[in-house]
């Protein structure tokens, strides 16, 4: 297996495992607990960044309500084609206006937008917190 094929092999499986574990968190439920995994989480969705060849982040478009984002949530993943099919994610700062900064985001919000995605381009998965999609933060006074 060529190096390109054995990359993208391991980005298949990677994005499987998420995807994993995403089904596990959503579909375990427990005769006496309910759905404790979930709550304990705090989210169905463990969110993610790609990263390109080049070292940026991959952003993609959501045309109809008109945001770019570079977080997403896996909803599939096809490992016979290596192509990952993810929902793009909203990224909001405190004030509640679109951001890509990482530094700036505070809530990450799920939307029905779902992209295809070649891996090919794709070098590397960075995960992020899942309790991003909480939209829990709390702003200290400066004094």
């Amino acid at each position: 297996m060529n190096s390109e094929k054995k990359k993208n092999h391991f980005l298949c499986e990677a994005l499987g495992d998420l995807k994993d574990l995403q089904d596990i968190m959503m579909n375990f439920h427990s005769k006496y607990f309910g759905q404790l995994l979930v709550k304990i989480v705090g989210s169905d969705t463990i969110p993610f960044f790609l990263i390109t060849h080049s070292g940026a982040h991959l952003r993609l478009m959501d045309t109809v309500k008109q945001f770019e984002t570079e977080y997403f949530r896996i909803e599939a993943i096809d490992k016979e084609r290596c192509r990952g099919t993810v929902s793009l994610l909203r990224a909001f700062d405190y004030e509640g206006n679109d951001t890509n900064s990482i530094a700036d985001v505070v809530r990450l919000e799920k939307t029905s937008t779902e992209k295809s995605i070649e891996l090919s381009g794709i070098s590397a998965i960075q995960l992020l917190k899942p309790d991003m999609l909480k939209g829990k933060f709390i702003i200290e006074p400066k004094w």
